[in-house]
């Protein structure tokens, strides 16, 4: 399996001919279409997606539903010319960059090439002309669905030495820069863990799919080739692209073929497909299962009279779901579920109607709640023992102190660093008490929801650092924060990838006004072989829109 890269090229069809650069085109490579229609049918059910400025996808022909499925994302009318990135697989070229003038032929049609713009990119001594286009599958895996999904759409072919560096990808960037116009795109064809057994590789693709996450072309410089992906280079130069464009990449489909075979198998690789896209912009999954985090909910004290107005409650509901799209929402519980309210009830004691909650669940499709914060025992162990009840007569699953849930794929831990009944308040969580995030299943992937911070403090302290350094040693591969009651923005990098954290999602509905107060969503995807990608997403100020005119 050593030599699995140079096998795929020839697995699926035959050499046509010797290289021959004397041609006006490159030959096809692939003698058998029979793959390739394969590809195209079983992504037949993906669509082009709005506003992409380009696409990770493999090269190799394993699954190529996953080649099929990426180009169809970037196949709109508007795309009129595509620069793909890969890499010398077979160290053929002269220097660290190669393209090519010609055009190709492949069994389902010919791609034409942007000569004028290879050119262009050859005034640089870093970039020649190379024959290398003929053989090397990096490149020839994927022009048959260029060919049949973007006939005529020209292409700019960017052969990328396995021993380039980083200062020569900058200056790649600086060439590649004034080719970036509209109707642009960008393809990365990159496969990515070799060599390694599955599980091995799926902490290698976690590492992969949390840099993505946080959109660090620098850290994704600093990944092993191959162990990562067989091209850091064309990984950090499509990162760097992309990001000057204002687009981030969102990974929709992540496998690896261990998953095709029902054998062991020592030495396999690992498939990325990603999107780049603006942030907030859509890109449906190929492969896996999604839902969404919140951050605090509380239905109490001024709400149920908000609320009972159906005008308001609409709005609310209206603005929640175009932000979660009506996926499955998880979200912070923060009080107790009453059956009754009491008149009495201190303002700072977080009671609500348990049927007012039961009716927004159905509204917003909440399937689970965390209990783990400083408010789920306001009214003592009995209060929190109503709240269970009442959340099991519900059918909402719930998960407190310690306490693990399983989610479409994924495991969520609940933990708590506060507690407004116990003394001391804060600092409540030890060693022992985040070791629950051990599981014994090491293919389910571990998201920590964490209970933790200052109010309106939207940056970690040594505390939350302290806690997250922890929670990446435990294997924890996300870790999303809340009770600040306002959002932070982007997501932090620990261990080089091992662990990313989101440290608040602020409020999802609560009631206080902005600016001081604001919340977002952590989109959770969650693939077959035990990964996960998380995004974050905007959410409006939700108790906004329950005020008069808004």
């Amino acid at each position: 399996m050593k030599k699995l890269c140079i096998l795929m090229a020839c697995l699926w069809g035959s050499v046509l001919g010797a290289q021959d650069c004397a041609q006006p085109v490159f030959s096809a490579f692939y003698g058998r279409p029979d793959l390739f229609e394969r590809g195209l049918a079983q992504s037949a059910h993906v669509a082009p997606v709005p506003r992409i400025g380009g696409a990770i996808l493999p090269h190799h022909l394993e699954m190529p539903d996953l080649l099929g499925g990426a180009v169809r994302m970037i196949a709109s009318p508007q795309v009129k010319r595509v620069i793909v990135l890969f890499p010398d697989h077979f160290y053929q070229s002269r220097t660290v960059f190669s393209v090519t003038t010609k055009g190709f032929q492949t069994v389902l049609g010919p791609v034409p090439v942007d000569a004028q713009a290879a050119r262009s990119l050859m005034r640089s001594e870093l970039v020649s002309d190379s024959c290398l286009f003929q053989k090397d599958h990096g490149l020839r895996a994927v022009l048959p669905f260029l060919a049949r999904l973007m006939p005529e759409v020209p292409i700019v072919p960017v052969a990328l030495s396995i021993n380039s560096r980083q200062a020569q990808w900058d200056q790649l960037i600086e060439a590649l820069r004034p080719l970036m116009t509209p109707g642009t795109v960008v393809l990365q064809a990159t496969d990515f863990s070799h060599y390694l057994p599955q599980h091995a590789a799926r902490l290698r693709d976690q590492q992969v799919l949390n840099i993505l996450a946080a959109g660090d072309a620098q850290a994704a410089g600093q990944l092993i080739q191959p162990d990562h992906v067989d091209s850091v280079g064309a990984m950090y130069v499509a990162m760097r692209l992309m990001a000057q464009q204002g687009r981030y990449p969102v990974v929709v489909a992540n496998a690896n073929m261990q998953e095709l075979y029902d054998r062991f198998i020592a030495e396999t690789t690992s498939y990325v497909v990603a999107a780049f896209v603006p942030d907030g912009a859509e890109a449906p999954p190929i492969h896996g299962q999604r839902f969404v985090i919140g951050g605090d909910l509380f239905l109490g004290r001024v709400l149920p009279g908000l609320l009972s107005d159906e005008l308001i409650a609409r709005r609310v509901q209206e603005a929640a779901l175009a932000a979660t799209g009506g996926l499955p929402l998880v979200l912070n519980l923060e009080g107790v579920l009453l059956p009754q309210m009491p008149s009495t009830l201190d303002h700072m004691v977080l009671g609500m109607p348990a049927d007012l909650l039961r009716d927004w669940a159905r509204r917003l499709n909440v399937v689970a709640v965390s209990l783990a914060n400083n408010h789920a025992r306001d009214i003592g162990e009995s209060g929190l023992a109503e709240t269970r009840r009442a959340l099991r007569a519900f059918g909402i699953a719930h998960f407190g102190q310690g306490e693990v849930l399983h989610l479409m794929g994924a495991a969520l831990v609940g933990l708590t660093d506060l507690d407004g009944r116990a003394v001391p308040s804060v600092d409540r969580l030890t060693p022992e008490i985040l070791d629950r995030a051990i599981l014994p299943e090491a293919d389910v992937p571990v998201i920590g929801f964490v209970h933790w911070g200052r109010e309106f403090v939207t940056r970690p302290s040594a505390r939350e650092d302290w806690i997250a350094e922890e929670l990446r040693k435990r294997g924890v591969s996300a870790i999303i924060g809340a009770h600040p009651h306002a959002v932070s923005r982007g997501l932090a990098l620990l261990g080089g990838g091992d662990s990313v954290v989101l440290h608040s999602l602020g409020n999802f509905l609560f009631d206080q006004l902005p600016p001081q107060s604001s919340g977002g969503l952590a989109e959770i995807r969650v693939f077959p072989q035990g990964t996960v990608f998380i995004r974050q997403r905007p959410l409006p100020h939700l108790f906004a829109r329950t005020q008069s005119g808004n």
